[in-house]
């Protein structure tokens, strides 16, 4: 504990998300109303189908739960065991019937074998270079008529940089119904991102920083803000992806119908829900 409170302190890097995953609120892991579009979906789909089957890309606790409640025992695809077994470790439940698969998830091979696909911003975690590949190889894996849902940081044609907007509306507002970096999350990687849309944590840091030191927000918020964007200065997180990106990738894969769903909280007009179906 004392090693942890001193990186939080003086915002050395060295954390991972698995590290800090039972500390991120939504949007940056799933929340009800996304979860219930995906219940929605595969309950329709086990009135035709009596066997669902389910692919999780990483080892998102959320979905994986979501895969027990419809008794489905999903393929769980993370490229590291390590993340895998920590989240594990962070549930509140057991999963017992799961197949867990080290594996990058751009060396997928299956073909024809999935009902649906669930991915937690998987674009973003990986190169630029490679969102075709993703999307190809997702495309490959799903039956016809199977569903890609993947979540993700999305810059639409037309956006404004609102993080200030956002700090001076929700900063030092008390009783929010979430905690503050749910509010800015996406708001402050966009305007940390470089022109690929990678995150640059030192500057998300040091605009964090700028913010205590002008009173805009709490030491409270700024405690609970500072471990969440503390990743080494290498990581390589794209913050930012536009929709054209995303959309052109898609369709090169083969995907023809692809439509973008939104929950109704403010701070995911930018972290769409996009359904691909083949």
């Amino acid at each position: 504990m004392k090693k942890i409170k001193k990186q939080i302190d003086d915002l050395n890097a060295s954390w991972s998300y698995a590290e800090l995953w039972d500390k991120f609120p939504v949007p940056a892991r799933p929340g009800k109303s996304e979860l219930a579009i995906y219940e929605k979906a595969i309950r329709a789909k086990q009135k035709a189908v009596k066997n669902v089957s389910l692919l999780v890309l990483g080892s998102t606790i959320e979905y994986r739960s979501l895969a027990k409640k419809f008794n489905i025992i999903p393929d769980v695809a993370d490229f590291s065991r390590e993340n895998f077994e920590s989240l594990t470790a962070y549930a509140k439940e057991k999963f017992k019937k799961e197949r867990f698969i080290e594996i990058d998830w751009l060396k997928i091979k299956d073909v024809g074998k999935y009902d649906f696909i669930l991915g937690h911003r998987p674009a973003n975690v990986i190169r630029h270079d490679q969102v075709p590949i993703l999307f190809k190889i997702m495309y490959q894996a799903l039956k016809i008529g199977g569903t890609f849902f993947c979540r993700g940081n999305i810059w639409f044609s037309g956006d404004r940089d609102r993080l200030d907007a956002i700090i001076k509306k929700w900063g030092k507002t008390k009783n929010r119904p979430y905690p503050l970096f749910t509010y800015i999350e996406v708001a402050l990687y966009f305007r940390c991102a470089d022109k690929r849309g990678y995150l640059n944590y030192p500057k998300a840091r040091a605009v964090v920083k700028i913010w205590r030191e002008n009173g805009f927000v709490s030491e409270k918020d700024y405690r609970q803000i500072s471990p969440l964007i503390s990743m080494p200065a290498g990581t390589k997180f794209r913050g930012l992806i536009k929709k054209a990106e995303m959309t052109r990738s898609a369709q090169k894969a083969g995907f023809k119908k692809i439509q973008w769903l939104f929950t109704p909280e403010e701070f995911n007009r930018n972290m769409p829900i996009i359904k691909f179906t083949k």
